[in-house]
């Protein structure tokens, strides 16, 4: 007699879930939502697991909801991006998209509508790609509803392909402790990652919003997430750790605010940030709010575009090891970063090159108040090179700043005008003339 292992019969009896079983067709014209509910349900029914998606294209006209300790799963093991653009012969054409694709088409024109897929406690969405026929390379585009959003803590969003949504993924609305999220790759034409009401860690890695839905920089759409479109937004999150993940092309990268809740859920967080950046921003970094304990750090990280620091933040904003590159356009009145509020802002072993094309720039660093730190950092700038702005100014309402240790290529230039403690000293400058 033949004795069979217990987990191979176990494998063999358990039969998977695969929404063309609970009939999904996949012909990108047929309606699948209700199919894929279905398997999803039937799968919580039975203790939870994975939900399958066969390579198609799924249309769907209402809202998906995974339920508690579902994955609804398909192919990819790595982010995906699009096959091209668009076929050779019809510049017009929808990228050409591989794998499980699932086509949201409801909630056009509604915003503040229901999310197209909800996540419960412990569900996970995987190795899926979502496409909008109906979006349009407009400005505005087409505003749906978010993308994703989570409805309890443990929610995890694995090698994801979010081709053109309006806005991506919402953990932010209800709660979403101990989210993940490794492996998005979206153009998100609005809002990328939101995260709010997070009481224990939350994890991002990985996650590459770029303009690859519409490459055209000149486009109409490209001009909205230019000026309207943002990244990242943190708003009270404990401990959120965010590593290897870039923002290209947004009127803000990264925004750190206000949570929008109230009791534990008021007030902003304090994020870890390593190996990111923004590319190419008219404001990479802006920071409304942070915890007065424990704040924002930037470390090992590449910033192109504005540095804003408001007036109404009073936490630690901490910046080490970073590429500073400066200003998109100096629309914003600042090469690089413009400082305001009470609380300290740090940059250590930082380099700061401003690609500001203006000659007369304003300062590098304009500190309008608060507490500043700058030590051992870079300023490449100097007279061969196109722009070449003052270094730091200090206005009155600076409460402290310690300006030591640092290398200057030209000629150091700080203003100094502030009425609270400062000092200056250990600098050397001029060393690209030697």
């Amino acid at each position: 007699m033949i004795q069979i292992p217990l987990f191979l019969a176990l494998t063999t009896l358990a039969a998977p879930f695969t929404v063309t079983d609970y009939g999904a067709v996949g012909d990108g014209a047929a309606d699948d939502t209700a199919a894929f509910q279905a398997a999803m349900d039937a799968c919580f029914a039975a203790g939870g697991g994975v939900v399958e998606v066969p390579v198609g294209k799924y249309r769907m006209e209402g809202q998906l909801a995974v339920p508690p300790d579902v994955t609804l799963e398909g192919p990819w093991r790595a982010p995906m991006t699009v096959g091209a653009y668009h076929a050779d012969d019809d510049p017009l054409s929808d990228p050409l998209l591989r794998g499980s694709v699932i086509m949201p088409v409801g909630g056009a024109d509604e915003p503040e509508g229901p999310p197209f897929i909800t996540l419960s406690r412990n569900s996970t969405l995987r190795g899926l790609v979502i496409f909008y026929p109906d979006q349009t390379r407009t400005n505005p585009p087409v505003a749906y509803p978010w993308t994703v959003a989570s409805r309890d803590d443990n929610c995890s969003i694995i090698d994801v392909l979010m081709v053109n949504p309006y806005q991506a993924v919402d953990f932010g609305t209800s709660v979403s402790g101990r989210h993940y999220i490794r492996g998005l790759y979206a153009d998100a034409l609005y809002r990328g990652i939101c995260v709010d009401h997070c009481l224990d860690v939350g994890r991002i890695e990985n996650v590459h919003l770029w303009p690859f839905w519409e490459p055209d920089g000149n486009s109409p759409v490209r001009e909205f997430a230019r000026e309207h479109g943002e990244g990242f937004v943190f708003g009270r999150t404990d401990w959120e750790y965010v590593t290897n993940c870039f923002a290209i092309s947004y009127g803000v990268g990264f925004r750190f605010r206000d949570g929008i809740g109230s009791g534990p859920y008021a007030g902003p967080g304090n994020v870890l940030l390593t190996q990111s950046g923004g590319d190419n921003c008219a404001v990479a970094v802006q920071v409304d709010a942070t915890q007065g304990h424990a704040g924002v750090s930037f470390s090992n990280c590449q910033i192109f575009g504005d540095i804003i620091v408001a007036p109404t933040n009073i936490g630690m904003v901490r910046f080490d090891a970073c590429g500073i590159f400066g200003s998109v356009d100096g629309g914003r009145g600042v090469s690089a970063a413009r400082i305001a509020g009470r609380g300290r802002v740090s940059f250590s072993n930082c380099h700061f090159y401003s690609i500001h094309p203006d000659n007369q720039a304003s300062p590098v660093i304009q500190v309008d108040e608060g507490r500043l730190s700058v030590i051992g950092c870079v300023f490449i700038n100097h007279e061969g090179l196109v722009s070449n702005p003052d270094h730091i100014t200090l206005e009155p309402g600076v409460i402290s700043a310690h300006i030591v240790a640092n290398e200057f290529y030209d000629e150091m230039r700080i203003d100094n005008r502030a009425e609270g403690q400062v000092e200056i000293g250990l600098n050397i400058d001029r060393t690209a003339l030697q």
